[in-house]
């Protein structure tokens, strides 16, 4: 049984996530908005690396949208607990390092006079222009700070995961064999 914390944060973090999966398909059908001025804001998926890339992100996608519901369903008590827990932390954890290696590289480019900031890349080749508008570098902030929610609301859910509804915790390691 779920404990009311834990209920409340699996609910926000299928919240965040429902908002992403959204912006993604409204993204991939064409929409700019969230993008600034980007001409191609998305990557392309001409080689097989790419594909491949693609296919992984998008299973990501399928996890990330139903591991909030597995710590709140009864069909999950199928997977073992522990399972669930270390996705939910590995998910807060991508999720946050991407959001901080932004903001690095946002703050070594705007403070700092990077050309190229933590990325080795240039706002060309990231962007698609050497000069970027503030509407497109706020656009890029905006996108960083919803990783970095989407990184709390998952760590707030694997965080009140630990405990059992009877307040008794609830290891997220794996069980130990004889």
């Amino acid at each position: 049984m779920a404990t009311r914390r834990l209920r409340q944060a699996a609910a926000a973090t299928f919240g965040w996530i429902v908002v992403f999966d959204a912006l993604h398909v409204y993204w991939e059908l064409g929409g700019q908005f969230g993008f600034g001025d980007q001409a191609d804001p998305l990557p392309s998926a001409e080689t097989a690396g790419q594909r491949v890339f693609a296919a992984v992100v998008l299973a990501l996608f399928v996890v990330g949208t139903v591991l909030p519901l597995a710590f709140v369903q009864r069909w999950s008590r199928r997977i073992p607990r522990w399972i669930l827990i270390t996705m939910a932390w590995v998910a807060a954890g991508l999720l946050t390092v991407r959001a901080a290696t932004a903001f690095v590289d946002d703050a070594m480019r705007t403070v700092f006079g990077s050309p190229t900031g933590l990325t080795g890349l240039t706002y060309e080749q990231l962007l698609g222009t050497a000069t970027p508008s503030a509407y497109t570098l706020w656009s890029a902030r905006a996108i960083d700070l919803y990783f970095l929610v989407g990184g709390v609301v998952y760590g707030a859910t694997a965080w009140y995961a630990r405990r059992r509804a009877d307040g008794q915790p609830d290891s997220p390691q794996p069980p130990k064999t004889i």
